[in-house]
């Protein structure tokens, strides 16, 4: 989520060579357009026991989910039309983590493509820019706000087989366990005028999926404030889910997953806006993430952050620790226009104790979460010097960290405890106490516009 319009980012330079997938037998390896990805440098930056290894290189990466089909590992991996990117769902084979390779892309150049896997079918959701493009003449509908539904059983040719349209766009949507059900949440900030009575508040929409060439919406459950969900996560069973609604978290009672209701809800004044609810894989916490301000300008580093609440201590849980991103580490981040963000943004849980989270400018983290009470201890982290990362999340091994950015695309970091500081900078960029590039500079622990400051040898590396 990002509730500002994207900033502008300045990548490095990049190469202009297209990656091919990969190749099977003898039949030639397939090219795919320069927006879908080319072969990028490895990330310029600092951090600890977090190295980089592989980059694929585009614009507007936001959200990534994964999968495995016959045997091979796939990230599912979303752009998105604002800021210089082209909206694209890419399915990048990552059975070798280090060496990712582009193997399928379906054009849908849209906002913000959030992505849910279930089995062979990505949900995919549309929350703004709509126009025609292929995901939508394939799925044979007329382009809208919505929900496409993406077949990834041939991960080389994704392709769109049924949409259903949402009012008010699709900014996240989250599978039911049981796979008949679609929740959607569009993240609306404030009512529309003009709309019917009893429209004014937020919402969140559920959507029959068992036929995805018929997909269809089947109940709409009002929330209290006005202001929409932003994310939903059900626990394992399915009974109970949770809301991450900007101004509050919801716990949901899904006894019945076509109808479900409000049980609880938290409100925390500690936490400016509730971006995601996450329970932990055993059931007994729930991480909740803080976007402060929603990804505008905040001024400060060490905000936002991870809530944590006890959901064994009765029906309303109970906060019993908070993850604050460390200033030390990210002090100096900063997006490319001048403003400075740094706060939590998409969390996951990783293989074997742990989760991770993207802080955009800040980079990417590894947090220990098998002691969650008090402060979390941070284990790994990497911030490059041009980063705006939307989402960092590992699967089947803890050895690698995959991340999408904004700036940067598809990022693959190499989690190596012991390690120790790392530094990826150029001999100049060390020399000057270079920790941020793009229209302002941090070096030398001061700001400097270019060109104003900023030698020109910075800019040949």
């Amino acid at each position: 989520m990002r509730l500002r319009p994207m900033l502008p980012t300045v990548l490095a330079a990049l190469l202009a060579v297209p990656l091919a997938a990969h190749a099977t037998g003898s039949s030639p390896a397939p090219t795919f357009p320069a927006a879908a990805g080319v072969a990028g440098a490895l990330a310029e930056g600092t951090g600890t026991d977090l190295r980089p290894v592989a980059n694929i290189a585009y614009k507007g990466g936001t959200d990534m989910e994964f999968v495995t089909i016959k045997g091979r590992h796939y990230a599912v991996v979303p752009s998105e039309r604002s800021g210089g990117g082209t909206g694209m769902l890419r399915m990048i084979d990552i059975t070798n983590p280090a060496k990712p390779r582009l193997a399928g892309v379906l054009s849908c150049n849209v906002t913000q493509n959030d992505v849910q896997v279930h089995g062979t079918t990505v949900f995919m959701g549309v929350d703004g820019g709509v126009r025609d493009d292929e995901c939508f003449q394939q799925a044979g509908a007329r382009p809208a706000l919505g929900v496409v539904a993406v077949d990834i059983s041939n991960p080389a040719k994704p392709r769109g087989v049924g949409f259903v349209p949402i009012k008010y766009g699709a900014h996240n949507t989250t599978v039911h366990p049981n796979g008949k059900y679609l929740y959607v949440s569009d993240s609306e900030l404030t009512p529309k005028q003009n709309d019917a009575p009893g429209s004014q508040l937020g919402r969140i929409n559920v959507v029959d999926v068992r036929n995805l060439k018929k997909m269809k919406e089947i109940y709409t459950l009002p929330l209290p404030t006005g202001l929409s969900s932003h994310d939903i996560t059900f626990n394992k069973k399915g009974d109970t889910a949770y809301s991450a609604a900007i101004t509050q978290t919801l716990v949901l009672d899904m006894e019945n997953p076509a109808k479900p209701t409000i049980a609880h809800t938290i409100i925390d004044p500690a936490v400016n806006i509730s971006h995601g609810a996450d329970p932990t894989p055993d059931g007994k916490y729930l991480l909740v993430t803080d976007e402060q301000v929603g990804a505008a300008a905040n001024g400060v580093c060490n905000v936002g952050g991870v809530h944590v609440y006890d959901l064994t201590t009765g029906p309303v849980p109970v906060k019993v620790g908070y993850y604050p991103f460390n200033p030390a580490n990210s002090l100096t981040a900063t997006t490319n226009s001048q403003v400075l963000t740094c706060t939590a943004h998409v969390l996951d849980y990783g293989p074997a104790g742990t989760f991770s989270n993207a802080g955009y400018a800040a980079g990417v983290r590894i947090v220990d979460a098998s002691a969650l009470i008090g402060t979390p201890k941070e284990l790994a982290s990497f911030t490059a010097l041009d980063a705006d990362t939307w989402s960092a999340k590992q699967y089947k091994s803890k050895k690698y960290l995959f991340a999408n950015d904004l700036a940067r695309g598809f990022d693959v970091f190499e989690w190596v405890p012991g390690l120790g500081a790392v530094d990826t900078r150029t001999s100049t960029h060390k020399r000057f106490g270079v920790q941020r590039l793009g229209t302002t500079m941090f070096m030398n622990g001061a700001w400097c516009a270019e060109p104003q400051g900023a030698p020109k040898s910075l800019h040949a590396h």
